[in-house]
């Protein structure tokens, strides 16, 4: 019995100790559960939840600048203006020269001219460093200006600075063509120019193109241009039937050398009826370099006797 009575003091004593203990920690146990039931409702909803989290992406895009060419935009990119580009990449303006006869002294057969390129001929559109070069490059058709801004088959060439650029003048054949190319660069970028130019003396006042040279009611040669082609047609006009007509017709030379620039074409007519009688010749704009050409177109008839001749200067465009 004593045994009992100590048992059951003993269980009395340990559940008064147990909701002791109960009382003194229940905000630790409330905390517990509390974060049992939390973390279980967000267990159940983690799967249906997502969070979008953005992504910026910067594309840089890359830039070049020509010299003289048009700088356009296309896919919606806008074009970059002069005001845009950082100070000091060296944007050419454009070239300016004039031409001069040659001294005397070093042309005494009056077959040469100056291209002269004065201080202000090369300039920028923003300043530059006082580094930047300054190339000139003068050849013939073949010269070949490359990508990365060097030259190939160049008959000379100066490099200056930006600072001490003072001008220079080039001794070239009179009527014939020069190609320049100005390449200005420096470690910040690069730009370019072209010129085709040359020094008149007979191309001097050279008749432009479509012309016509001569009374066409008579004896004359047309002039005109099919794309790169200059075509050439002398007309002789016959008011009667004759004896022995020859029709004639070349471009030359500008300058005295005996060279061909549009093949002779040549019409021989026995007994040739009353009548239009035409001949035809023609050439490229890019296959010789002169600045015009001296087009020549001869008539002889027998009978009713005549003789006459059409010439004149035509000038070759360029491009």
């Amino acid at each position: 019995m004593k045994t009992l009575k100590q048992s059951y003091r003993h269980w009395n004593r340990l559940c008064h100790r147990t909701i002791d203990i109960a009382l003194r920690n229940s905000l630790v146990l409330l905390t517990i559960g509390l974060s049992l039931f939390l973390l279980q409702c967000e267990g159940k909803s983690a799967e249906g939840e997502s969070h979008l989290i953005p992504i910026l992406i910067a594309k840089e895009s890359d830039t070049t600048s020509k010299l003289g060419d048009d700088q356009g935009g296309s896919g919606g990119i806008e074009p970059i203006g002069v005001d845009d580009l950082p100070a000091g990449i060296p944007l050419l303006n454009e070239i300016t020269y004039f031409t001069n006869d040659a001294n005397p002294a070093d042309d005494p057969y009056s077959t040469k001219g100056l291209l002269q390129f004065p201080k202000s001929s090369v300039s920028f559109q923003k300043p530059v460093p006082a580094n930047t070069e300054v190339i000139l490059y003068f050849g013939k058709k073949n010269m070949v200006l490359h990508s990365d801004g060097t030259v190939t088959n160049a008959l000379q060439s100066i490099k200056r600075t930006a600072a001490n650029f003072s001008g220079h003048t080039y001794l070239t054949d009179a009527d014939k063509k020069i190609k320049v190319f100005v390449v200005a660069k420096n470690e910040i970028g690069m730009s370019t120019k072209q010129l085709t130019i040359g020094h008149p003396r007979n191309c001097a006042n050279a008749v432009k193109i479509p012309a016509t040279i001569g009374d066409c009611n008579d004896h004359c040669f047309d002039v005109t241009r099919v794309g790169d082609t200059i075509e050439i047609t002398a007309k002789y006009n016959l008011t009667f039937d004759g004896i022995s007509l020859h029709l004639d017709l070349v471009g030359v030379s500008p300058r005295s050398l005996p060279e061909t620039i549009a093949p002779t074409a040549d019409l021989e007519i026995p007994t040739p009826m009353i009548g239009l009688h035409t001949i035809k010749t023609s050439f490229n704009i890019h296959e010789k370099d002169y600045l015009c050409t001296k087009v020549q177109s001869l008539l002889t008839l027998d009978q009713p006797l005549r003789f006459a001749i059409a010439q004149e200067y035509i000038n070759i465009p360029n491009d």
